[in-house]
């Protein structure tokens, strides 16, 4: 009996190896990423390394000139590309439209940013109208508001010392994005603004688990003291997100019920009250989908993190790159004042944000040389051809956004070199849609890119028009650890100097 058995189980894994080695069949029509070893795969170049070794050892890797190629992970290929021919293709094909199993990692598996593509694709068609044009121009009184708080506090920092300011604009966006998105005022609930460094804690610990092969498996991954402290902080991170759900639910409520004053006939001082848009549009159930509980917390998590922690590690390297560039800094100040005269009443509105045009061109430089989300990964749902090669259902795919944004057959033979008149409107003529790629691309591309941009704009008006940002850092000065995120190895320091 025992025999029989042993036979069918070696039956059993004959046949699957081979219907592996089928699958990977294609591996030997493309290039791998050197050096490759058998069952490590690139490993060496990952295994006892530093974070900031590993992220630079990672762009050594997607930086290969082939349109695409392997980089193993261990027996696990992974096709990638730096072409935005096939960036083109791969983000824009209807197969394509998975996210890797890796982003199960983070937890959010009913929000936008790493659901499966069957709830993505009805959160998405439900949540698109919550971000149009007419609806971000109603923000700009919050963000207006919430620079101003930034302001005030920095005006007590800014006495010629070096100051660590990321955090104070971590602050910020995430005050933002309560107002915005929540109808929630962070200063009347500033015990809520401890969710910022749990998230990016646990963004942290889930991201080391993409280089570890070993904790892919839950199983293992569970006796892990990173599986003890993630556990324990995502639920101080979800106490939060639930009162922030609970109030949301509780005044939309109170706001629906027949003979009381809506959301929108509020007063007009009363900013964090007018719009509540995304979160009605989780809760109201009349939208056309009906988003359960799970959904809804998962979408606010979501919310908090691509909408503030990213914009305010954004606004780091964009102050960043004003203090390295004393010049072009001068250029950015010129022009908001041009638009913003101090003698006058500042006056935010579309109209006059639109006019900042050089100041755009420095924001957008600034996501060139420093994109958010550096690498994408997507999952081939069917059988895929891509550039003659039929690239197998359930294949990892790798679009390397930091490696596009740097070529120098797309960007000239200066790429490296940080330069805002790249998107001058000469430059920008006929450059590929898919050369430049802050907020992803194709249909699963980030929902609020308009938003990010509207609210970076409003707060450098702010901080320009009473700050001079000084470091002595320099452009060759800043590292990169390997993270979810484009995160700096070190964080910098700024001297502030008052204009006013």
């Amino acid at each position: 009996m025992i025999s029989v058995l042993l036979t069918i189980v070696l039956m059993l894994a004959v046949v699957k190896y081979v219907k592996y080695r089928q699958q990977l069949s294609f591996t030997n029509l493309l290039p791998s990423v050197l050096p490759c070893y058998p069952i490590i795969g690139n490993g060496l170049m990952f295994l006892g390394k530093s974070k900031e070794q590993q992220f630079i050892n990672f762009v050594e890797a997607t930086r290969k000139p082939a349109r695409l190629f392997l980089v193993w992970l261990a027996v696990l290929p992974i096709v990638a590309t730096n072409d935005p021919d096939m960036a083109q293709k791969i983000l824009s094909h209807p197969e394509c439209q998975e996210k890797s199993y890796m982003y199960k990692f983070f937890k959010l598996d009913y929000g936008l940013f790493s659901s499966r593509h069957c709830i993505w694709k009805g959160q998405r068609k439900a949540l698109n109208p919550t971000f149009n044009v007419k609806i971000l121009n109603e923000f700009i009184p919050i963000f207006d508001r919430c620079s101003r708080s930034l302001v005030r506090k920095l005006f007590t920092a800014a006495d010629g010392k070096s100051i660590k300011i990321i955090p104070c604009f971590l602050q910020c966006t995430l005050e933002m994005v309560c107002g915005t998105t929540f109808g929630v005022d962070m200063e009347k609930n500033p015990e809520w603004a401890a969710i910022m460094n749990m998230i990016q804690r646990i963004f942290h610990l889930s991201s080391q688990r993409i280089l570890k092969l070993h904790y892919h498996s839950d199983l293992v991954y569970r006796f892990s003291k990173n599986y003890r402290e993630e556990t324990k902080l995502r639920e101080e991170a979800y106490s939060i997100a639930n009162a922030i759900l609970q109030g949301a639910i509780e005044r939309n409520a109170k706001e629906t019920t027949p003979g009381t004053v809506p959301a929108n006939n509020a007063p007009e001082s009363d900013c964090f009250r007018k719009p509540q848009i995304f979160i009605d549009q989780l809760i109201d159930q009349k939208n056309g989908k009906k988003f359960e509980r799970i959904e809804i917390l998962h979408n606010v998590y979501t919310m908090i993190v691509a909408g503030s922690d990213t914009s305010g590690t954004q606004m780091g390297y964009i102050c960043l790159m004003l203090a390295i560039y004393p010049e072009l800094q001068q250029k950015v100040y010129n022009e908001i004042m041009s638009v913003f005269p101090t003698e006058t009443e500042l006056t935010l509105n579309p109209e006059t944000l639109r006019q900042l045009q050089y100041t755009e061109m420095f924001i957008k430089e600034c996501l060139r040389h420093f994109p958010i989300g550096p690498h994408l990964f997507r999952e081939s749902m069917q059988d895929i051809e891509l550039d003659g090669t039929t690239i197998p259902k359930g294949t990892m795919l790798c679009v390397s956004i930091y490696q596009i944004h740097r070529r120098k057959d797309v960007w000239g033979p200066n790429a490296d070199k940080f330069d805002p008149e790249n998107f001058s409107p000469e430059r920008s003529e006929g450059r590929h849609p898919f050369a430049f790629l802050p907020f992803s691309g194709g249909p699963r591309n980030c929902i609020g890119s308009r938003y990010a941009m509207m609210s970076i704009k409003v707060m450098l008006v702010h901080l320009l028009r009473n700050f001079r940002f000084k470091t002595n850092w320099t452009l060759e000065d800043i590292r990169f650890e390997f993270d979810s995120l484009l995160k700096l190895a070190g964080e910098p320091e700024f001297c502030l100097e008052r204009r006013i």
